[in-house]
């Protein structure tokens, strides 16, 4: 079976948790004898073994180089600037567009790019790739497969929805023959936000890479060397994530106990606001802004933790507490995340009760055996939330869309 997938990233590009969760899918579907033929918007550094195609380099598109920054997450009103070159003229161009431009050109280039492969269906995945995957379709006739990481209520937090970002949903929606969403939580919104037929979902849970890690010489060494316990955010800093709602959190647990140290390891558009809130809550000496940590940065910052915590306000699935528990370490997730659907073992909490995020906080960092005992548990269960489990289920629906096609 061929498929023509559409992203907008793909590791080693480092976003966030789409390309992460394309390169494991589609990993997987390699693995598993399906042939993936995955587009991206621009050329890009890839990693893994399906056949790339880049959209800004296919035949018929005149345009054959563009250096643009093109990230997900962002609205639809964001500015991007890129260098094109027309090889027609020999003559590079400064152009600034904005997102919603960019998946525009995406989605045209990626009808001509329909026009000229051979493949059984199409997927594509989140909002950015959904008007990609409808001109292939419109173009090949192809039936339609639509990935949804995350919705327009996800990334406001069920408020200001974006409306260009939720009239692209819903015209992909409408167009798609089966819709994957990553958990029954994000298919709840599908169908009581976007009004789509219940029947036309299949929910699929992403999944984690389940071997054990080698052990990572540990960071903030002087810090555990001084009895310090390490509480640890990992993720996007917008509005979505909750980071607001850690912070007060945290400003109660230093109230009873002065000796744990906070890291927030992300980037996003709160970011000023976080750090403005860490200075109101007098929580300075407390709390470490690492950046975006990525690969070994972020493993050694997992395996160091005493605690993760992923406070999300509406998280479709999240997969920092599956890469955490690989590493070692046991989590605090929010009751509003996809992955408290099927993760057991594991500490959750209401994302606005920061009373209790504080004390189901204390509670951990004060008993070993409890954190031990998450660990051991929720490494039992990350064994049914493989990549690999994940694929068989995407191939099935893959079959059976061929067949009803």
């Amino acid at each position: 079976m061929r498929v023509l997938t559409f992203g907008w990233d793909f590791p080693p590009m480092k976003n966030g948790g789409l390309g992460v969760a394309c390169f494991g899918l589609t990993r997987e579907l390699v693995g598993q004898g399906v042939e993936v033929l995955f587009v991206l918007p621009k050329k890009q550094e890839t990693i893994g073994e399906p056949t790339f195609i880049f959209a800004d380099q296919a035949e018929k598109i005149t345009v054959r180089t563009v250096e643009s920054s093109l990230l997900p997450y962002q609205s639809t009103g964001t500015y991007v600037e890129s260098l094109e070159y027309d090889p027609a003229t020999g003559t590079s161009i400064k152009r600034r567009r904005t997102i919603l431009d960019e998946i525009h050109r995406f989605a045209h280039q990626s009808s001509l790019i329909a026009e000229t492969e051979q493949f059984d269906l199409i997927h594509a995945h989140d909002w950015t790739s959904y008007l990609a995957g409808v001109a292939a379709k419109r173009a090949s006739g192809k039936p339609l497969m639509l990935h949804v990481h995350a919705t327009s209520f996800d990334q406001a937090a069920s408020v200001h929805v974006d409306p260009a970002i939720y009239q692209i949903e819903c015209e992909g929606f409408h167009e798609a023959d089966i819709i994957v969403a990553a958990s029954e939580l994000t298919k709840r919104i599908l169908i009581e936000r976007h009004g789509v037929d219940p029947r036309k979902v299949a929910v699929v849970y992403n999944g984690c890479d389940t071997t054990i890690p080698p052990t990572l010489a540990p960071t903030l060494a002087e810090l555990k060397a001084q009895g310090k316990k390490i509480v640890l955010y990992h993720g996007r800093i917008t509005i979505q994530k909750g980071v607001d709602y850690f912070v007060k959190a945290a400003r109660r647990v230093v109230d009873v106990d002065p000796n744990v140290i906070f890291v927030i390891s992300g980037w996003g558009d709160m970011t000023t606001q976080i750090i403005e809130l860490v200075g109101q809550e007098r929580l300075s000496g407390h709390v470490i802004f690492a950046g975006a940590l990525w690969d070994e940065e972020r493993d050694r910052m997992y395996q160091s933790a005493d605690l993760v915590v992923m406070p999300s306000v509406s998280e479709p699935f999240g997969l920092v507490p599956l890469e955490a528990l690989q590493q070692g370490t046991p989590s605090l997730i929010s009751k509003q995340s996809g992955v408290a659907e099927v993760l057991k073992h594991t500490l959750k909490v209401d994302f606005w009760d920061v009373d209790e995020m504080a004390n189901q906080m204390l509670a951990a960092l004060r008993y070993d055996v409890l954190r031990q005992q998450l660990t051991n548990h929720g490494r039992d269960e990350l064994k049914k939330l493989s990549w690999h489990e994940a694929a068989i289920k995407v191939a099935q629906l893959y079959q059976r869309l061929v067949h009803y096609s």
